[in-house]
């Protein structure tokens, strides 16, 4: 039985590949070259199969009529790539294009800026937060199930206890914050509050 190799036409082949090292008119490979890609090749290889045209036609422009290296070179895939942000760097890893520098810079940046914030937080800050850092937003005051009308009920503990009979509610294993309720209902609510949004931080 024949075997066919339709990659054999591509014109990428033309090129070496920087992803598994295929020398210039030999297939790709992939799983450490112990399967042979025969329907097409690697992307770095044909980012570097491109960027070798665009290479020859920049060449070619100071020899050739301006008008028409122009077009030669609006025929080309526009380059859409972000070039000296994050983004743009993540887009050279998707599109399977080598990064630029400015784009490694970029990203470099990104990530020395985020260890110098963590590096300002404290161990328990970075543990609850889980790394994220930044000014947090002020938890809302939650309206008890029953609508009580007693001034401060469901008012956070870090202020004044509105009055003496008011009980503080806490978990320190939720992402509810301590609040003040009346007795009774209010008490269970908040209880029950503090539960349910404890369950997300919960490690087993």
């Amino acid at each position: 039985m024949k075997v066919t190799a339709p990659a054999l036409s591509l014109p990428q082949l033309s090129v070496a590949c920087p992803s598994c090292g295929a020398a210039a008119g030999r297939l790709c490979t992939s799983h450490g070259g112990a399967r042979i890609r025969r329907s097409d090749v690697h992307q770095p290889r044909t980012a570097a199969w491109t960027a070798l045209q665009k290479e020859k036609i920049q060449a070619r422009a100071a020899h050739v009529d301006p008008a028409a290296a122009r077009q030669a070179l609006a025929a080309l895939p526009p380059d859409t790539i972000e070039h000296g942000t994050p983004r743009g760097y993540s887009q050279h890893r998707t599109r399977g294009v080598p990064s630029c520098q400015p784009c490694r810079d970029a990203i470099s940046a990104q990530a020395k800026a985020r260890e110098a914030a963590r590096a300002g937080a404290s161990p328990e800050q970075q543990s609850w937060n889980r790394g994220r850092v930044g000014t947090p937003t002020a938890p809302a005051p939650v309206p008890t199930g029953r609508d009580c009308p007693v001034e401060g009920c469901g008012a956070l503990a870090s202020t004044p206890r509105s009055a003496a009979r008011m009980v503080r509610v806490a978990r320190p294993d939720s992402r509810e914050p301590a609040r003040w309720y009346c007795p009774g209902p209010c008490r269970a609510y908040g209880e029950a509050l503090a539960e349910i949004r404890a369950i997300g931080d919960r490690r087993g």
